[in-house]
């Protein structure tokens, strides 16, 4: 038997994974073999085009800076990302957080290298579709106060800076 996912958006959807439920249940029973039914959210990951604006941003941000684009890329999760991810409590990341601000406030000499670090590894595969529209707006608005650098936003791209519920 092979895994199935049903996304529900109406009626017809529940009757459709009813009736596979139905059909497989059968043959699991009659295999001494019980199904596992697992319920959740749909959560949406970031798009190509979401991905595509964040690269193009984070090559204007490192030719502006001299930076790279990963050295760039590490630099807004940390000072963009980072923020999200706190207050909607991703994974371990506030704890993560938490444990940096203890090191810096005793001014520990570890702090710049682990911080470094964690900005490097904060993963923006972690963001949800909503997260990632808030996290570029976040680079966009960044960018300009702190730096007065504008990052162009191409019209076939615009799309993606909509908040998505």
């Amino acid at each position: 038997m092979k895994t199935a996912v049903f996304t529900i958006k109406d009626h017809s959807d529940i009757t459709k994974t009813m009736s596979y439920l139905h059909t497989n249940y059968t043959k699991a029973n009659f295999e001494n073999k019980p199904l596992v039914v697992t319920i959740k959210p749909k959560e949406s990951k970031r798009s190509n085009d979401q991905n595509a604006l964040y690269w193009l941003w984070m090559t204007k941000w490192a030719n502006h800076t001299g930076q790279t684009k990963d050295e760039a890329s590490a630099h807004f999760k940390y000072v963009c990302l980072s923020k999200i991810f706190e207050r909607d409590r991703v994974g371990e990341y506030p704890n993560t957080f938490a444990a940096l601000r203890a090191l810096k406030a005793e001014n520990n000499p570890s702090y710049e290298q682990l911080r470094k670090f964690v900005a490097q590894e904060i993963s923006t595969t972690h963001a949800n579709t909503k997260q990632f529209t808030e996290y570029l707006n976040d680079i966009h608005d960044w960018s300009m106060v702190n730096s007065n650098f504008y990052l162009e936003k191409p019209e076939d791209l615009m799309y993606v800076l909509e908040s998505k519920e």
